[in-house]
């Protein structure tokens, strides 16, 4: 046998061309990550069985790279590779079938190859490429003898299985290189995944929806005050701690996210942690699903949000009271012109009163004085009461607005800084009422008036003006747009104006909160907030409203109010005895003396005496109250009504000139007795009591009672 080579040898060879797809080839190649690894069992058996079936003193399983041959098994070769020019493989690799070359100083191609020309020459080759599944030619099979020689059609086709075989092994190779690699990824993610759940502040879930098996992190026991064993397996026990009023809404809210293909769902609601108080929670989730979009699996995050929404109202009320300190001059203006004149006409008919005779009382002129003292008081109640109501923390409630109302409303809080600069159009056409909060929506127009103004110099109102338009869109969506004359507002900074504390102007002339705040009030009420702006000519901000018909969160369909059905006629109204308690004798007598005409009224300054007067068995029909009062407040005077006539309880009429403090907020919210606020429409007051007592309030036998 001729000696087998350990190096290779020199000489001229003929190239073979490059395969059309080499690049792709290449890259197929680099992706199973075998060239120069280490001998391989697996490998070494197929080079093993292709020399004893082929009869060949040497055999080969060679990878085809840019430049060179490289051996990953070789049988009775001594060397680990060649050079791809001189190399036979090159040539087969071009081959669909498999190439054998009986004799290779017969073929043109090889009789100059180093490998043939040399002592040893190598005088018979077979190679079938190593094909794998997407159609690349990686390198070969091959089996080389000293001799010319043929292969029978049996050998042929086992040095074809074993080519495959060779595919198989690096197919497999590649899939458990793979796999470790995911491996190691896997416990690298799943280290850094254990380390985010112990130090996060969420509450990480996992949902399998086949199986109603739900998991959950470390972070969810201190969450909700419970050892996370208390937590079941299944979704039930998370939703039975959900607020009554949410949980309806929330479980309809993710069974369209899982029906309508939806991969993420977010949600908020109100969720019962184990102390018994109630938490603003927010959960957000992937859905994953199967091939056919069925939902299988549901991993998410819950987060307890109650700090950062008392915070949210914090900086809302924060912001409404830096306007309410920014309007304080305006408003003062707008209150002392009315006051001038009320002051001026009651002034007046006091002196007239105190000084003519009755008879040469000119009664004309009285009653026009106390009239205009009168319309100068209304105009004062009516900027107390905006002012009121944007100064005060906002509830949710949302209720059916007149939208023009509430416009004119915040125009008038603004009118002192307007009216140096604008003028003030109002183009209002026909609109539905608007379903929202109407503290809130003042606020957005104020700020967006606020905004505007800022946005025009003083001392030129004549040139500047701010257009206030209202009107219904296609949709049925109802569209408010504030539009200046102002400066615009630059492309540079347009992606950034509804950002919390962003602002142009100088510092300490404004927190930068209005629009992050106003875009933040309009999208809670289901609307939108949009603008429009052109450096040098102005900007347009509009606020979008929701079409009148459209659903409460959590609540049935919500219609705007439809014309009103005819009044009853309501039957002659009785006297009645009404209890009045207030610490403030100006209001004592004023109701007194109003309320004196059709009814008897018994006045009280302290609760606890109107409290001691009732439980003497004295017959009543209804209490007006003061809310803050000394010593007792109508707070204390209802719980002490409740517990001793309980069934009296209703009777109350709240009259209040503000819940100033937190627990007077929240027992005017809790209770649902009627509330007036001061100062009140006496119309309105008399109107209610009429009411209230043309209401069956009258107990059989009463009237009898009081007359004995």
């Amino acid at each position: 046998m001729a000696r087998v080579p350990d190096s290779p040898p020199t000489g001229g060879a003929v190239a073979a061309p490059l395969p059309d797809n080499e690049q792709e080839r290449l890259a197929a190649l680099r992706s199973y990550a075998v060239l120069d690894t280490e001998p391989e069992l697996s490998f070494d058996d197929v080079t093993h069985l292709a020399s004893r079936i082929c009869c060949t003193p040497m055999a080969a399983v060679v990878l085809v790279d840019e430049t060179r041959q490289w051996f990953k098994s070789r049988q009775g070769v001594g060397i680990e590779g060649c050079s791809r020019e001189e190399g036979f493989c090159a040539h087969a690799i071009l081959q669909p079938e498999p190439f054998i070359i009986e004799d290779t100083t017969a073929d043109a191609r090889f009789r100059d190859n180093p490998f043939v020309t040399a002592p040893w020459s190598i005088r018979f080759y077979a190679g079938v490429p190593l094909i794998n599944p997407q159609g690349h030619a990686l390198g070969t099979v091959c089996v080389l003898d000293y001799t010319p020689r043929q292969l029978t059609p049996e050998q042929t086709r086992s040095l074809e299985a074993l080519a495959r075989q060779v595919v198989s092994l690096l197919e497999l190779r590649r899939m458990n290189h793979e796999q470790r690699r995911l491996i190691a990824e896997l416990r690298a993610s799943q280290e850094r995944i254990d380390i985010l759940q112990r130090t996060t502040h969420d509450a990480i879930w996992d949902w399998d929806l086949k199986a109603n098996q739900l998991t959950w992190n470390p972070r969810v026991a201190e969450m909700l005050g419970d050892e996370l064993e208390h937590a079941r397996s299944d979704a039930s026990w998370w939703f039975d701690r959900f607020h009554p009023g949410d949980r309806a809404r929330v479980k309809e809210s993710l069974k369209q996210a899982l029906a309508q293909g939806a991969s993420i769902w977010t949600d908020e609601y109100r969720f019962r942690l184990a102390n018994g108080t109630w938490s603003r929670m927010f959960s957000r989730c992937a859905i994953l699903r199967d091939t056919e979009g069925h939902p299988l699996r549901l991993i998410g995050m819950s987060l307890d949000i109650s700090e950062r929404e008392a915070l949210r109202a914090r900086v809302a009320l924060a912001e409404r009271m830096s306007s309410v300190g920014t309007l304080a001059a305006g408003v003062a203006h707008e209150i002392n012109n009315p006051l001038a004149y009320v002051m001026a006409n009651v002034s007046y008919a006091l002196t007239e009163v105190r000084e003519r005779p009755a008879g040469e009382l000119d009664v004309d002129e009285l009653t026009q004085a106390l009239g205009e003292a009168h319309e100068g008081g209304e105009r004062i109640r009516r900027i107390v009461r905006d002012l009121m109501a944007f100064s005060h923390p906002a509830d949710d409630r949302m209720e059916w607005l007149e939208l023009h109302r509430t416009i004119d409303s915040a125009v008038s809080l603004a009118w002192n800084e307007l009216r140096h600069r604008v003028r003030v159009v109002r183009e209002y056409q026909p609109v539905p009422p608007v379903y929202a909060n109407e503290a809130r929506l003042r606020q957005v127009f104020l700020n967006l008036l606020m905004n505007a103004a800022h946005a025009i110099p003083e001392g030129a109102a004549d040139q500047h003006e701010i257009r206030i338009t209202t009107r219904v869109d296609a949709e049925g969506r109802v569209l408010i747009e504030v539009s200046d004359t102002g400066h615009g507002i630059p492309e540079s900074i347009r992606s950034r104006i509804f950002e919390p504390f962003f602002t142009t102007q100088p510092v300490g002339e404004g927190m930068g909160l209005g629009l992050s705040i106003s875009h933040t009030l309009i999208t809670h009420m289901g609307g939108e907030l949009q603008f429009e702006s052109e450096v040098g000519k102005g900007t347009v901000f509009r606020v979008v409203l929701p079409p009148p018909a459209r659903r409460e969160p959590g609540g049935p369909e919500a219609a705007p109010p439809g014309p009103v059905p005819p009044r009853a006629e309501v039957p002659a109204m009785r006297r009645g005895r009404l209890l009045v308690v207030d610490d403030e004798a100006r209001v004592l007598s004023s109701l007194e003396r109003t309320l004196g005409r059709t009814h008897e009224v018994i006045a009280f300054d302290r609760a606890q005496a109107a409290l001691a007067w009732m439980e003497q068995g004295q017959p009543w029909d209804l209490i007006l109250c003061d809310v803050m009062m000394p010593e007792m407040t109508g707070m204390e005077f209802h719980e002490a009504l409740a517990q001793r006539m309980p069934e009296r309880v209703r009777d109350i009429i709240f009259i209040t000139g503000g819940a100033f403090t937190a627990t007077a907020r929240e027992f005017l919210a809790r209770v649902d007795n009627a509330r007036l606020d001061k100062p009140f429409d006496l119309e309105a007051l008399c109107a209610l009591v009429e009411a209230r007592l043309g209401g069956g309030l009258q107990k059989p036998g009463e009237e009898e009672a009081r007359a004995g």
